[in-house]
């Protein structure tokens, strides 16, 4: 596929719809611009540490966020565990951030399926987020004069690989590892055996 095709055809979904439009109140130039504090502080999303003083005791193992929506208004409070790596702690932010602005009920009140659904949606607006397609087109022009991996995708997007990858699957349908043109140049997508 050519690239300009590529550029052409990508079509959005609802998820992206609703991420570009939270972006579309900043005027972020450049993907290390994103900043998940400066968004939840402009929506009116609180964040606090989330630590033993949240609960009377200890919090379990494996917590690392809790997001409480309000009912309306696209707000609430996030809790945060304050010891998180940079990156993980933007990616969590924006799955945390992503409840809050499209869900309006607590988890508590939810059965596993529906937990699940809510969870698969806040993951996906937030790879929309934190990798919008307009700076995904300049990763797929770069790939036209050299192979780009999936580390340097996840590292121009201060992400994890596991987060670009599955922001590219949502593209493609399918595990992409990085990308490179072809001898009569037209893009191809790498996948690792």
């Amino acid at each position: 596929m050519q690239i300009s095709n590529i550029l052409q055809t990508t079509t959005s979904d609802w998820w992206e719809d609703r991420a570009n439009k939270v972006l579309s109140h900043f005027n972020f130039s450049n993907p290390d611009e994103i900043d998940m504090y400066d968004i939840c502080w402009k929506y009116g999303v609180k964040i606090k540490p989330l630590d033993k003083h949240f609960y009377y005791g200890e919090i379990r193992d494996g917590i690392k966020a809790m997001s409480f929506p309000k009912e309306s208004g696209r707000r609430g409070v996030i809790y945060l565990k304050p010891d998180l790596d940079p990156i993980e702690k933007k990616i969590i932010l924006a799955e945390e951030f992503s409840h809050c602005y499209s869900h309006h009920i607590s988890q508590v009140s939810m059965n596993s399926s529906l937990i699940a659904k809510t969870e698969a949606q806040a993951k996906r607006m937030a790879a929309y987020l934190l990798m919008p397609f307009k700076f995904l087109k300049n990763v797929f022009a770069a790939a036209a004069d050299e192979a780009i991996m999936i580390s340097d995708i996840a590292d121009y997007f201060l992400v994890t690989e596991e987060l670009a990858r599955y922001r590219l699957e949502l593209i493609y349908n399918r595990r992409v590892d990085g990308f490179g043109t072809t001898v009569n140049g037209k893009l191809g997508s790498i996948k690792w055996i």
